[in-house]
């Protein structure tokens, strides 16, 4: 195809990807995007869409649904605001987060809290709802629906909170090809782990339908450009006739858009030219789990059979309705909203703090507590940095996330080259200077120094072998609610899904392996890039296997399950 000269003057020339053109043509009712990493979901497809939808419908109410309130803080709105900010003036085309300015028309649905809210000149609104708060999607008269990362939404709040909402007059939007459609964007779910109901909607494309749509539309867009020349030349009478078709095409393509699902699924590839080579290469040379490569990179989705470390390990020791949300729901969406320990649920601010803590070049912490009466065991938070950053930048993390605790203390588990004043890791790494104190020391020193109290349960701890904790952690993670040891009720673990991401990611990524027939944790993982490691290695899961042995090894297993271990300090589970 001959290319042709642009005319810088009145156009701006911009770059798409094969699959954000694709995405844009086809441009259909429902629109889903399950595309790898760094594809610009959000930049180049989602706020694209959202403005098309919103503009197309003026005076409708729609719905972004996220996970939680963190979600959509930190890591949705930030992104949607950068497409806007960038083509639009800030309160004269939309507002965010406040009451609109005074020339903005009316919602044709009362409006009475505006935290949670984009709107538009044309009276559009576009409400965020968290799956904490679905019920705040009731009653809204939901004209379309917008998911991002789907793979942490469950179908149940979709279907029993979302969709019965999706009730808009018809009389007034029925026009729009968008009108109670759906637009999701999503990574590659991993079906063993996470949220894949969606992946149905892949079968209802009719792709030769799509093609369809595509082509004409294509050539639509190419008529509008043609149009725009000749407005430039004042040809009125290929302004006329360029108008006319323009006209049919566009009721053709409504027609076909309505009621028309388009599933468009590839991979980081996609965007090859933006994100270069070099790029992928690292991704690649960098993963040595498979799995996550596949799924993040390749948009390649994998039902893996294997054995794991932490033994039958599932959704049913993971929490997601983890947050208080008084305040969270207080704040504008423009707001910082700073999550501390205060905002959780499970976090008892008047009671003491458990920390695995797993020392080395990559270091991180596992913090836990105990509910009222010690019958459940909350893991609240991972925190993790890597060299050249090490205890000063992590207790400074810890700090800045737990200062609204009231209680002071803390009981630190680690491993046992924690206790080594001489780690050999440090060899190899000069920057780290004084290699005179341990680990454990050094970090219990930096905590102190902001105000808290440490006691290090580890000390003269031996060798713990993988068998060992094997045989723990299939006992607290035994698949059974009513499993007991001497007759003792297993304590149920529970993992913050909000807060431990990182720390979910590596248990689901710390395999089993046999050696001259001892079991062992495969660490190889371990290999990779540091800024890697947090969800794609065994590093964090190891500092909750340090927490979980000093607290429950001597109530749930055998004397002869492990040495003797009355002769290093604390275990305070054992009540």
């Amino acid at each position: 195809m001959k290319k042709r000269k642009i005319d810088r003057e009145h156009f701006e020339e911009q770059y798409f990807s094969a699959v954000q053109t694709l995405a844009l043509l086809a441009d259909t009712q429902d629109l889903f995007c399950e595309i790898g990493r760094g594809s610009g979901k959000t930049t180049h497809i989602l706020g694209p869409r959202m403005d098309r939808v919103q503009n197309s419908m003026p005076g409708s109410v729609q719905v972004f649904l996220a996970s939680t309130y963190k979600a959509i803080f930190e890591n949705l709105v930030p992104g949607i605001m950068e497409f806007f900010s960038e083509h639009y003036e800030q309160d004269m085309y939309f507002s965010i987060g406040q009451q609109p300015p005074a020339h903005f028309k009316e919602c044709r649905t009362l409006i009475t809290d505006w935290k949670n809210t984009i709107s538009f000149y044309n009276g559009t609104v576009i409400q965020f709802v968290s799956c904490e708060r679905p019920e705040r999607a009731n009653g809204k008269n939901i004209a379309h629906l917008y998911m991002d990362e789907m793979l942490h939404i469950k179908q149940r709040v979709v279907d029993e909170n979302v969709r019965p909402a999706m009730r808009s007059k018809s009389t007034c939007f029925y026009d729009s090809p968008y009108f109670m459609g759906t637009t999701g964007t999503t990574s590659t779910p991993n079906v063993e782990t996470d949220q894949d109901w969606f992946l149905s909607y892949e079968k209802k494309m009719d792709p030769e339908r799509i093609r369809t749509i595509q082509g004409i539309a294509l050539e639509l867009n190419h008529r509008y450009y043609l149009l725009e020349e000749a407005v430039i030349r004042h040809d009125e009478q290929a302004i006329r006739k360029l108008t006319n078709y323009c006209n049919r095409l566009e009721a053709v393509l409504t027609q076909l858009r309505r009621g028309t699902v388009y599933y468009l699924r590839a991979s980081s590839f996609s965007n090859i030219k933006v994100l270069g080579p070099d790029y992928i290469q690292k991704q690649m040379e960098g993963t040595l789990d498979k799995a996550s490569l596949n799924t993040s990179i390749f948009s390649v989705r994998e039902n893996r059979v294997r054995d794991m470390f932490f033994a039958k390990f599932g959704p049913k020791y993971i929490e997601s309705d983890t947050y208080n949300l008084e305040r969270i729901e207080s704040l504008s969406i423009g707001e910082q909203a700073n999550f501390t320990c205060a905002d959780m649920k499970h976090c008892d601010l008047n009671a003491p703090l458990y920390i695995g803590y797993d020392p080395g070049p990559f270091t991180s912490m596992v913090i836990g507590q105990y509910n009222n009466d010690r019958s459940e065991f909350h893991v609240l938070k991972d925190i993790y940095t890597f060299w050249p950053e090490q205890q000063p930048q992590l207790a400074h993390l810890f700090q800045t996330f737990f200062a609204p605790m009231r209680n002071r203390q803390i009981f630190l588990h680690y491993d046992r080259a924690g206790n080594q004043r001489d780690p050999q890791w440090k060899k190899y790494k000069p920057a780290f200077g004084d290699t005179s104190d341990t680990d454990a020391f050094t970090l219990k020193s930096e905590i102190e120094q902001r105000g808290w109290y440490v006691q290090l349960m580890s000390l003269g701890q031996p060798t713990i072998y993988y068998k060992q904790h094997l045989h723990l952690l299939s006992r607290l993670f035994s698949g059974n609610d009513n499993y007991q040891v001497h007759g003792i009720p297993v304590i149920k673990i529970l993992i913050d899904e909000n807060e431990c991401e990182a720390l979910i990611s590596s248990i689901y990524n710390s395999p089993l392996k046999r050696t001259a027939g001892e079991v062992e944790l495969d660490k190889s993982s371990e290999k990779r890039p540091f800024e890697e490691q947090a969800f794609g290695s065994t590093q964090i899961a190891s500092a909750l296997m340090y927490l979980l042995w000093g607290e429950f090894s001597r109530k749930y297993l055998n004397v002869s399950d492990h040495h003797d271990i009355s002769g290093y300090a604390g275990f305070t589970g054992f009540k």
